[in-house]
């Protein structure tokens, strides 16, 4: 276990398709590849261990300091902040909905994202390369600010910032919003939070709405196209 940890990562998978759910990966060193997650799955996506709603914060390796390091399977609404080298390499089949930022590098040329906020602005599908606008990225808080409300876990609560992250409602139209609060926008936000019930609030530039009103799918106090045009996108998508 020990040489497993000194040569790989904080998480080193060899195993059939894990799932790596809601956690926090930091500050982990190895003497070789993957510093936050190794995956040796010879690039068979079916194998390959597939990551929701987790940051990846300040991991470091001596040969490649990647975060996350030959992941083939998705990898969906993450953080990947501030590791040494690249946030992610050789990793793909489905990389979305991620804030990938400060890094030495975030994404080698092996790795495809869409619908992801990254700092050196790759190409992709609804990309951005926009400030993600953390609450305090030095004491590891990677919430998203927002002027209409941010879970601050400090005190357990919603606070308001004075700015709104350019991250909120800019993820896959097609993804679910999951459990993110009203008003949500109707489109999920990018980032570790992203889809859950801690996911930063939308800002229409006015007082939040306050009362969900039948047919106001974005939670802007109004009924007008936008929220026709957000419920034709996930129109039978159930079915």
């Amino acid at each position: 276990m020990y040489l497993q940890r000194w040569y790989r990562g904080g998480i080193a998978s060899t195993v059939s398709s894990p799932v790596i759910l809601n956690c926090t990966i930091s500050n982990n060193t190895a003497g070789l590849d993957g510093g936050g997650i190794f995956c040796y799955t010879r690039g068979d996506p079916s194998l390959s261990p597939n990551l929701r709603n987790c940051v990846v914060s300040g991991n470091s390796a001596a040969d490649y300091g990647d975060g996350i390091y030959g992941c083939n399977g998705e990898i969906i609404n993450c953080t990947i902040v501030n590791n040494v080298g690249h946030g992610l390499r050789h990793c793909g089949n489905r990389v979305t909905n991620c804030i990938i930022w400060g890094n030495t590098d975030d994404l080698s040329k092996y790795t495809y994202a869409t619908y992801s906020c990254i700092e050196n602005g790759d190409l992709g599908q609804g990309n951005i390369a926009s400030d993600p606008c953390f609450a305090d990225p030095n004491n590891g808080d990677y919430h998203l600010k927002s002027q209409a409300g941010r879970w601050d876990a400090s005190n357990g609560g919603w606070t308001i910032d004075d700015v709104t992250s350019p991250c909120i409602d800019t993820g896959d139209p097609m993804s679910p919003i999951g459990y993110e609060t009203f008003p949500n926008g109707g489109v999920v936000n990018m980032g570790a939070y992203g889809g859950t019930g801690e996911g930063s609030k939308s800002y229409f530039s006015g007082p939040p709405c306050e009362t969900i009103v039948a047919g106001d799918v974005n939670g802007d106090c109004k009924i007008d196209f936008r929220d026709f045009q957000l419920m034709a996108v996930h129109w039978m998508e159930g079915g």
